[in-house]
């Protein structure tokens, strides 16, 4: 089935590169960025006698600790255009002081795309709260979080390894801290399947989407909003209103396949009921309208951002506007905490804070609960906890959540 895919707010997928003051050049006047052909630049600076290699050390051409090829060019008169490989428009503020600039760079395979990976990714999540959200089913995931919390006790903190030697206990931790997402890959394993071959969303196949010419690229500048510390983040994004389309298929024969005497019965699957194109959009229609009303809840007015309640009140028309094949979702980075499975449905659990009450400049969380056991809402310097959770919001500076698209099956 051919499907087409809308951006409601801009979207970043990052391929884990980031972009330094020596990759790209910055006009701030015209509020572009240049990402510079190493190659060419390479080239051409051995042929006009230039030591590049000596001039990567001198300090009048560092921001901070980066080599920045903007203030080399600027200082030797280079005209950049020369050797740009293409150029977006940078969406950020001036920035007062100079210091280390890296973008995160979307992913790009002959030119920019959403990888199909990241849809299915998305349906997962909302098909897993679906299943988790049904009558006595959110007990899989109370029982694993009760399990974790008496294996919890077992671990010798004199013993453990700081980096996750813990052996049996392991998996609970990742660098020394507890790894909520090992907990929400065995919950899937509990729902979809226990490995690859049993995991019945091997019946659903997406593609990547088709090439997105570069013009449809920006820089933009990301506030954390709820963090004591102005530290933006800079994304390379797809733009708002950016449209692609990608292949779906429900492979019918998989799911109507039974084999009992190889554990192998997508037939009775009991996730085979969710295995329905329109019933799919359905389910990540929910999904995303829970999520957008618990970001409605957020006091965005105590930040200035009254803009950003009008950009979720629009996705909930979005969402509740949808016709049978279409539906919104959130996919890539920014999503934050409610945007997973146990980001929603944790909270339900007895134990996962200490209630705020009336006086919060007394308020103190438990050493019992789910969050002081999983460190959430703590702040690494005061070791001190928020009273809300989730604290903190990625936005734009123009006010714009991030990664919300909306998906027409037709």
């Amino acid at each position: 089935m051919r499907c087409r895919i809308k951006l409601l707010s801009p979207l970043h997928i990052g391929n884990g590169n980031e972009l330094k003051l020596v990759d790209f050049y910055l006009d701030d006047d015209k509020k572009l960025i240049k990402r510079i052909d190493s190659n060419k630049f390479i080239s051409y600076c051995f042929e006009n006698g230039i030591n590049l290699m000596e001039k990567l050390n001198k300090r009048h051409y560092k921001t901070d600790r980066d080599f920045s090829i903007t203030k080399f060019m600027d200082a030797k008169g280079i005209d950049p255009d020369g050797f740009t490989s293409y150029e977006v428009p940078a969406i950020i503020e001036k920035r007062e002081r100079e210091s280390e600039f890296a973008v995160k760079e979307h992913v790009k395979c002959g030119g920019a795309y959403i990888p199909g990976s990241s849809i299915k990714g998305a349906i997962r999540t909302a098909l897993m709260w679906a299943f988790l959200n049904e009558r006595d089913n959110v007990n899989v995931l109370f029982d694993e979080l009760d399990d974790w919390l008496r294996e919890r006790g077992k671990i010798d903190p004199k013993v453990l390894d700081p980096f996750g030697g813990g052996g049996a206990n392991d998996w609970l931790r990742k660098r020394g801290k507890i790894d909520l997402k090992k907990i929400d890959d065995r919950i899937s394993q509990k729902v979809f399947g226990n490995d690859a071959h049993h995991d019945i969303f091997r019946a659903l196949r997406i593609s990547d989407t088709s090439p997105i010419g570069m013009e449809h690229l920006e820089v933009s500048e990301i506030k954390i909003v709820g963090n004591p510390q102005d530290i933006p983040v800079y994304v390379e994004n797809l733009k708002t209103g950016t449209e692609a389309t990608f292949d779906l298929y429900l492979d019918e024969n998989l799911l109507n396949t039974e084999k009992k005497e190889l554990d192998f019965d997508f037939k009775n699957h009991k996730l085979r009921g969710y295995m329905h194109v329109n019933r799919i959009c359905d389910i990540c229609n929910a999904f995303s309208k829970k999520v957008v009303e618990e970001h409605l809840r957020y006091q965005w007015e105590n930040y200035d951002c009254e803009s950003t309640i009008d950009k979720f009140e629009m996705l909930r028309s979005e969402v509740m506007g949808c016709d049978d094949n279409e539906t919104i979702m959130h996919i890539g980075w920014g999503g934050g905490w409610y945007s997973t499975t146990v980001g929603l449905l944790v909270e339900d659990h007895p134990k996962f804070t200490t209630g705020a009450g009336g006086n919060l400049r007394n308020w103190r969380l438990r050493k019992d609960t789910l969050r002081y056991k999983f460190k959430l809402g703590r702040n690494p310097q005061t070791n001190r906890y928020a009273s809300r959770f989730p604290k903190t919001r990625r936005i734009t500076i123009e006010g714009e959540p991030i990664g919300w698209v909306k998906i027409t099956v037709e």
